[in-house]
C-alpha cells in the first residue's frame, strides 16, 4: 500500500479541518458580540458546540502530531489509528445530533402543526439512529486498529451513520422549506417579512445542502476506494461544516432582519424570535410580525465600532 494514500488524505484533512475550526470561532465571537441577550438555551447550543470542537479538533491534532511528527518514517504508526476513532466518527456523530436535533426543532415551531411535529420526531429518530451508529463505528475502528483494515471490517456501521447524516439532512431541508413556505402563505403579510422567510428558506436550504454533499462525497470515497483513507480527507472535518452551518443560522440574523444592511449607529441585533426562530402561540394570522430591536448608540459602536455592514 502507499504511504501517500494513508498519510495524505489525513494532511489534507487536517488543514481544512484547522481552517474550518478557526471559521467557527469567529462565528461564535460575532454570535456573542451581536446578540447578547439572546435566549440561554440558545448561547448553551453555541457554547457546547464550541467546546465539542475544541475536544474534536485537540484529539485529532493530537494524532497529526503522532503520524507526522513522533511517527514519522514509521509505517507502524503511519497505520495506527490512535485516536481517530474518537475524534471522527463518535464526535462527528455527537455535533451532527445536536445540530439536526435543533433544526428539527425550529422546524417544530415554526411550523406549528402535527405534521411538523412529526417531521420533527423523525429527523430526531433519524439522528438517534445516526448516533449510534457513529458511536458503533467508532467501536469498530477502535477494535480493528489499523487504517489498512478498515475498510473490511466497519462497512456496515460507516455505512449506516453516513447514511443516517444524509438522511436526517434531507428531511431537514424539506421540512425547513414546507413550513416556512406554509407561514409565508398563511400568516405573514408583510411583504419585507416574506422577503426575509424567502432569505431564511434559501439559506437553510444552502447550509442543509452543503451538508448532505459532503457526506454524499464521503460515502462515494469510502465505498470507491478501498484500501486507502481518501475519504477522511472529507470525514476528519465533517463535523465543522456542521457547527458552522447552525453559527451561520444564527449569525445571519443581523443581516436578515434589516432587508439589505444593518447600520450599526441604530441597530446592534435582531430578534426574530416572535417568528422565525420561536414563533409565539398568540400570534395570530391577522397581526403582522415585525422583526427588529433598537438598541443603544454605545452598544452598538462596542459590536463593530459605528461602521455599516451590507449584504
Amino acid at each position: 500500500m502507499s504511504v501517500a494514500n494513508l498519510t495524505l488524505p489525513m494532511f489534507i484533512g487536517s488543514i481544512f479541518n484547522w481552517a474550518l475550526f478557526s471559521i467557527l470561532l469567529a462565528q461564535a465571537y460575532i454570535y456573542f458580540s451581536v446578540f447578547p441577550k439572546d435566549r440561554t438555551w440558545w448561547k448553551l447550543i453555541v457554547v457546547l458546540i464550541v467546546f465539542l470542537e475544541v475536544v474534536e479538533t485537540a484529539s485529532s491534532t493530537r494524532d497529526m502530531v503522532h503520524i507526522f511528527g513522533a511517527g514519522w518514517g514509521n509505517l507502524d504508526a503511519l497505520d495506527d489509528v490512535g485516536w481517530a476513532w474518537f475524534s471522527v466518527p463518535v464526535m462527528g456523530a455527537i455535533i451532527s445530533f445536536v445540530c439536526q436535533t435543533f433544526y428539527g426543532w425550529r422546524i417544530h415551531v415554526i411550523g406549528h402543526s402535527p405534521f411538523m411535529t412529526f417531521m420533527f420526531v423523525l429527523i430526531v429518530l433519524v439522528s438517534f439512529v445516526e448516533l449510534g451508529a457513529g458511536i458503533w463505528t467508532g467501536v469498530e475502528i477502535c477494535i480493528a486498529g489499523k487504517f489498512s483494515v478498515l475498510q473490511s471490517s466497519n462497512l456496515t456501521a460507516t455505512a449506516t451513520w453516513l447514511a443516517g447524516m444524509c438522511a436526517a439532512d434531507l428531511l431537514i431541508i424539506f421540512g425547513t422549506i414546507f413550513s416556512l413556505r406554509q407561514s409565508t402563505d398563511s400568516e405573514f403579510t408583510s411583504t419585507r417579512t416574506n422577503s426575509v422567510v424567502s432569505r431564511v428558506i434559501r439559506l437553510t436550504a444552502e447550509t442543509g445542502g452543503l451538508c448532505m454533499a459532503f457526506v454524499l462525497v464521503d460515502i462515494y470515497l469510502f465505498a470507491s476506494y478501498k484500501g486507502t483513507n481518501y475519504h477522511l480527507a472529507v470525514c476528519i472535518e465533517l463535523s465543522k461544516i456542521y457547527s458552522n452551518s447552525i453559527l451561520l443560522i444564527f449569525n445571519s440574523r443581523a443581516h436578515m432582519g434589516h432587508g439589505c444592511s444593518i447600520n450599526t449607529d441604530d441597530y446592534s441585533g435582531v430578534n426574530m424570535s416572535s417568528s422565525l426562530f420561536s414563533r409565539s402561540k398568540r400570534s395570530t394570522a391577522s397581526a403582522p410580525i415585525e422583526i427588529g430591536v433598537r438598541v443603544s448608540r454605545s452598544d452598538a459602536n462596542s459590536d463593530f465600532g459605528g461602521k455599516r455592514m451590507d449584504c
